[in-house]
């Protein structure tokens, strides 16, 4: 293995995958493989099924088909003292030797190459392809990874599930107390597939997004244990949770036997149900009366006065009197997930549903469940 580089390229790239890989206090190390294309194949992996390639242009002086695993932090911290300067690399017995024009620096090799390149074994004839814009998969991660809590890295209730319909496009999370379903309508797709995918594999999903925005983003799904997503510069390749989801249209509501539907405010509700959680106001009770939601300490007795009164717009009322609570903490994560200045708030017996009040028609839906609390 014998090639050049500029510090500046292959810099930028690893401080990028490093970026990746210190959000989930993993293993550093990573590997070299020089490719016939004048490219360094640079692999950073969970394990043998769980990988990120990314690549970086070359000027190859002698091909070899070799790997070689470093250390990425130490590589960083040895091209950072770098300005933009042509670098020549080069494997030695038990180095990397990188010459500059100021000395010759040894950097350690580790031998445990066990890292078995997953994407070559698929069996590419029999995978699923589906096309996504990267600003439109990132909008769904953060619609629904809010909801992902536990770091379990198989359990069901730890990832997203993907449903790609032949008309639209669903994501759903849950953490059994709330669940949300957002919708992408006239998604189109050759063929109806499923799957989940865990909150730790889509936070480097994220990551990744975030360095490389604006470009297409191919997902390949092989089977219920594998998919590969393609960036601009980098691959993804991640084993799936290989667990039935729950069907989720059993906890959606009909909107027949709702008692109470009303449109607010979302700043003024968020920064009242702040507040009162501020004030320790963990559990919270809402009472409807005259076009007004009145927000009351669930642990005081019904004749303490409200924390707070809020004016709203009552649209359906099929109740004279209502009360139901709700988790202080769980609605501020539910209200500082939308973006639109207004909701539409429904209440059924044990449960809330939130949605965003679009100013006009779009061609997604937000739907958010709560579980209410029981007063004891």
């Amino acid at each position: 293995m014998y090639f050049s580089v500029y510090s500046h390229f292959l810099l930028r790239e690893l401080h990028t995958l490093y970026k990746i890989i210190n959000i989930n206090s993993l293993s550093n190390s990573i590997t070299f493989e020089i490719s016939k294309k004048n490219q360094l194949k640079i692999t950073w992996g969970l394990d043998s099924k769980n990988l990120i390639f990314t690549y970086v242009q070359i000027y190859i002086k002698k091909y070899t088909k070799e790997k070689i695993i470093v250390s990425i932090k130490f590589m960083i911290d040895v091209l950072t003292t770098f300005s933009n300067e042509k670098l020549f690399l080069k494997k030695k017995k038990n180095t990397l030797n990188i010459y500059s024009k100021y000395g010759t620096y040894e950097v350690p090799i580790d031998f445990d190459l066990n890292h078995k390149n997953i994407i070559t074994t698929c069996d590419k004839s029999s995978f699923i392809r589906i096309y996504l814009f990267s600003n439109i998969l990132l909008k769904i991660l953060n619609k629904t990874l809010f909801l992902t809590k536990g770091e379990e890295l198989n359990s069901i209730f730890n990832g997203v599930f993907f449903q790609f319909l032949s008309n639209e496009a669903n994501f759903i999370a849950t953490d059994t107390y709330r669940l949300v379903k957002y919708t992408i309508k006239n998604f189109k797709t050759d063929q109806r597939v499923q799957f989940t995918i865990s909150r730790k594999h889509l936070n480097i999903i994220r990551e990744i997004i975030k360095k490389k925005k604006k470009s297409n983003i191919i997902i390949e799904y092989y089977d219920r244990n594998h998919i590969i997503f393609r960036f601009k510069n980098y691959i993804f390749s991640c084993q799936l949770i290989n667990k039935k989801y729950p069907d989720y249209h059993f906890m959606i509501p009909h909107n027949n036997k709702r008692n109470i539907s009303l449109i607010v405010n979302k700043f003024l509700l968020l920064n009242t149900i702040k507040r009162a959680f501020i004030f320790r106001k963990n559990f919270i009770d809402f009472h409807f009366s005259n076009n007004k939601l009145k927000i009351f300490d669930q642990n005081m007795v019904d004749t303490n006065p409200p924390i707070s009164e809020i004016q709203c717009q009552i649209v359906f009322n099929n109740l004279k009197n209502m009360k139901i609570g709700f988790n202080s903490q769980f609605l501020i994560e539910i209200l500082s997930s939308l973006n639109e200045d207004f909701v539409y708030f429904e209440f059924y017996d044990k449960m809330g549903v939130i949605r965003p009040l679009y100013n006009k028609k779009k061609e997604e839906s937000i739907f958010i469940l709560i579980m209410s609390t029981i007063k004891i």
